[in-house]
């Protein structure tokens, strides 16, 4: 627009044109595509039009420029020459308003024409009340896109219906920068599924101008296409397509000029790949601290009254923007009163998925969704129907079916999806480019949570459910050992599980839950692992299954055990043992006696332990169960350490160790390199022994064995603090103390406390030393085995002989002695050792007996303690 300086003038004979029509100055403004002001403007004088709206006011009235007093004077000629304002260059005042976040604009290049008003669709919804939530920097990265032009100047948006692409262009059409940078206006079009384009593009013709002579003769889209294209012409204008559906309908509105910029939202991922030539724009849905600013924004009251719940209702909805919005507005509209009873009663409704679904608001024709016609209400069912209706009854079924798994942000493997929705590859193609279904990686997908739950409704077959049951059933049995696969199908795994207890699948129950044991007691999930036994249990037991009885029963002995509960272990075992001879089963009875001795040996029962090992090893060669063979080998080094026959243990562990690595197990070469470092530790070879617990320590941490992890770290910790290394020590018992406290495994809680309290006293750190030794002692108390409660006891002891309290060190040797009395000969000649040097400064030939009869045990085991005890019996010899 070109101000006028100066005089004014009335042009008369434009006044004169439009009365001998009839027309108002609205009428003319309409059909030039201006306001009445302008009109007014123009007719008194104070503003030319511009080029572009001299040509429409000349061809509306079929006159010339002269004819409606629309030239210049010489004296408005003269004005014009001196002004700093001129109609080809982007005004400064534009170029200051863009922020440090936008790139600086550059003066546009000349152009054929430029309007005096911004046009600006009627049809942009109002923007919104408050600022988007969470699209901070989606919001500067897109303006960017636009503004930058070129090949970028085409953006697409993708994302989940619901997920806020038309929010976020809503909030873009009314951006001052870029209504700035786009300064002859924005045009918009809401597609949807089944659009008229005619009527669209002949909307936007009328706002263009294109005359209704002109517009009469186009009778095609094409032709509207190409019309429109001449029209805006070098028009700096951005063009916003929402909700495309098809990419033909798309690129019919992609009718701009060299000048303009185009912004099309779908929910379909190809079609947004094949619009923008340099990739899509992805929207994601909130975080949970996103979703729960955006639902205080709109319910403040109740997320203040009820915050945990509303932390809630976000993740059941997975931070989906229409969700949030479509509860919020209902939570404030209960609230409103400020009744708990309705708050409670509003938050109960919105804990269950299918009033979720249902929540709904009526909208206008101005703001109605492209995809849902007026009479429609705006949920999340009538959003995701539409997509869902265009599905083939096939595809559709496929993505009920796929509701089983769990939603986001569980994934599931292709498999798994073809197993349990029985459909080919090409079915789940349709649904991803559908944007219902999400990849995830090379070979997983994953469903939005209310996604999952609109098809979860629509779920009335059960034989979904039989096929994840069937499917997950020999997937463990198949993979027993692939520790990394059953990690990441855990979730899935357990869903099954559950399906399998409910449905009453007894069978697929049964053997799912014993293939699947092993690794949940590896990860420590005991409780869990608990919980499944018992009901596998019970369901063999229903079903007469003796076998599936004997393998229950043996992981319930092994849970029993390596939560300390040894008598309820070998009660477990024993039942176990007895049932698998009458089947007859060897290999049963290999694996019962292999646990049942290592529970004895626990208890120090060594020779009865020993005695079952060498049974089970037997039966296990027999029947060629290398895994077994492995797995017996290991406990029988475990047991013979104890026993002081340490060339035998090593033996039994060099055998296991061999097998292991010729099977790959990680598990059991993790084990034996433990007990090869313990062998090591009892010789004094204290680095090599290090050595060998840190390959084991990599192992158990690359399987993900919680309980190996804890122990090792013991056994590491212990290893560098004989070499001195007392700070790095500590460190290593409390990353395993916590460990085991986690797993509730307090045979290591022990062990590690009594380590912790031998370092304090090592450091002078007396107080703190006797705080981990009298948990230590509680514990090893609680859990009842006597070479436990020994240790705790010798570390005790070796306190009070440090701080020269002899009596109280007196008394704790002899209580350890009573203890371990006739139990182990390696810790009664720790106690004869301790007893001697509490007694020394009052009985001192008493004292020197003790430490020899300690030092001739020490020796036949070949304890490290040899040289401490021959040193101490030198000093005392002078």
């Amino acid at each position: 627009m070109q101000e006028q300086k100066g005089h004014t003038r009335l042009r008369l004979r434009l006044i004169e044109a439009r009365s001998q029509r009839g027309w108002s100055q609205q009428e003319v403004a309409q059909q030039t595509g201006t306001t009445s002001v302008n009109v007014s403007r123009w007719e008194r004088g104070i503003t030319r039009p511009d080029p572009y709206f001299r040509k429409k006011l000349c061809d509306l009235f079929g006159k010339s420029e002269q004819e409606l007093d629309l030239q210049l004077t010489t004296e408005q000629m003269a004005v014009a020459a001196t002004s700093p304002i001129q109609e080809n260059v982007l005004p400064t005042a534009i170029l200051a308003a863009a922020p440090k976040s936008v790139p600086p604009l550059e003066a546009s290049p000349p152009v054929i024409a430029t309007i005096s008003t911004p046009l600006y669709d009627p049809f942009i919804p109002l923007p919104p009340a408050k600022p988007l939530v969470g699209r901070e920097q989606a919001l500067v990265q897109l303006k960017q896109r636009l503004i930058a032009g070129g090949s970028v100047a085409l953006t697409a948006l993708n994302g989940l219906p619901g997920v806020g692409k038309t929010a976020l262009s809503i909030a873009l059409a009314h951006d001052e920068e870029l209504r700035a940078h786009f300064c002859d206006g924005i045009l918009w079009a809401g597609l949807g599924p089944e659009p008229n384009l005619q009527n669209l593009l002949s909307r936007w013709g009328s706002l263009l101008n294109v005359s209704p002579a002109e517009s009469a003769v186009l009778s095609s889209v094409e032709a509207w296409a190409r019309t429109l294209h001449a029209a805006i012409g070098s028009r700096r204008m951005l063009l916003v397509i929402d909700d495309a559906w098809e990419l033909e309908d798309a690129l019919a509105c992609k009718v701009g000029g060299p000048q303009c910029a185009h912004l099309v939202t779908t929910r379909f991922p190809a079609l947004a790949t094949q619009v923008a030539a340099d990739g899509a724009t992805v929207i994601r849905e909130l975080s949970n601290e996103e979703g729960l600013q955006l639902l205080r924004q709109l319910a403040p009251g109740v997320v203040e009254r009820e915050e945990r719940k509303a932390h809630n209702l976000v993740q059941a909805v997975g931070g989906l923007p229409l969700a949030l919005t479509l509860m919020g507005n209902y939570l404030r509209k209960e609230a409103y009163t400020g009744r708990q009873r309705r708050i409670t009663t509003a938050l109960e409704r919105l804990s269950h998925a299918e009033e979720r679904l249902q929540i709904s608001e009526p909208h206008g024709p101005v703001e109605s969704h492209p995809s849902l016609n007026t009479e429609t209400s705006l949920s999340l069912q009538s959003v995701f129907a539409v997509t869902d209706q265009q599905l083939s009854h096939e595809v559709r079924q496929a993505l009920y079916a796929l509701s089983v798994f769990h939603a986001k942000p569980t994934s599931f493997s292709e498999e798994a999806a073809l197993a349990v929705a029985a459909c080919a590859v090409a079915t789940l193609d349709v649904l991803t480019d559908a944007g219902i279904l999400e990849s995830v990686g090379s070979d997983r997908y994953t469903l939005h949570q209310t996604i999952a739950d609109y098809a979860h409704l629509h779920l009335h077959n059960m034989s979904a459910y039989t096929r994840l049951i069937a499917y997950v059933t020999h997937c463990v049995e198949d993979h027993r050992k692939d520790y990394e696969l059953l990690e990441q199908e855990s979730t899935i795994i357990l869903a099954a599980l559950d399906s399998a207890h409910t449905q009453g699948r007894d069978a697929e129950l049964v053997r799912a839950v014993i293939a699947f044991a092993p690794f949940l007691l590896l990860r420590g999930l005991y409780p869990i692992a608990h919980q499944h036994l018992q009901r596998a249990l019970a369901a063999a037991q229903a079903s007469k299954d003796t076998h599936g009885i004997t393998g229950v029963l043996l992981y319930l002995g092994e849970i029993a055990q390596k939560q300390g509960n040894y008598a309820l272990a070998e009660t477990h075992l024993q039942e176990g043992l007895m049932l698998a001879r009458q089947l007859g089963d060897k290999e049963r009875i290999s694996a019962l006696l292999n646990n049942l001795g290592e529970v004895l040996g626990k208890r120090g029962e060594y020779r009865q332990a020993e005695q079952h090992l060498h049974e089970g090893l037997l039966l296990a060669r027999e029947v060629g169960d290398q895994q077994r063979v492995i797995s017996v080998l290991r406990v029988l080094g475990v047991v013979t350490i104890h026993m002081g026959r340490l060339e035998e243990a090593e033996t039994y562990i060099q055998e296991g160790l061999k097998l292991a690595r010729q099977v790959e197990d990680r598990e059991r070469m993790c084990v034996f390199l433990i007990n090869l470092g313990v062998i090591l530790g009892e010789q004094g070879k204290h680095a090599l022994a290090e050595f060998h617990f840190r390959d084991a320590l990599a192992i158990a941490r690359q399987i993900g064995h919680r309980e190996w992890i804890s122990g090792i770290l013991a056994n590491l910790g212990e290893a560098v603090g004989l070499q001195g290394n007392y700070r790095a020590a500590e460190e290593y018992f409390q990353e395993g103390l916590e460990l085991a406290r986690d797993l509730e495994h307090i045979e290591w809680m022990s062990v590690l406390l009594v380590n912790l309290g031998l370092v304090a006293r090592k450091q002078n750190q007396y107080i703190q030393s006797e705080k981990y030794l009298q948990e230590a002692l509680l514990v090893a108390r609680q859990i009842g085995i006597p070479q436990i409660i020994a240790n705790a006891l010798y570390e005790y002891g070796n306190l009070y002989l440090d701080q020269h309290q002899l009596g109280d060190a007196k008394e704790i040797f002899q209580n350890m002695q009573d203890v371990i009395a006739n139990v182990s000969q390696e810790l009664s000649a720790l106690a004869k050792f301790g007893l001697a040097q509490a007694l020394y400064h009052e009985h001192p030939a008493e004292a020197r007996r003790l430490g020899e009869e300690s030092l001739a045990l020490l020796v036949t085991v070949g304890h490290r303690a040899v040289s401490e005890v021959q040193a101490w019996l030198q000093t005392t010899a002078r």
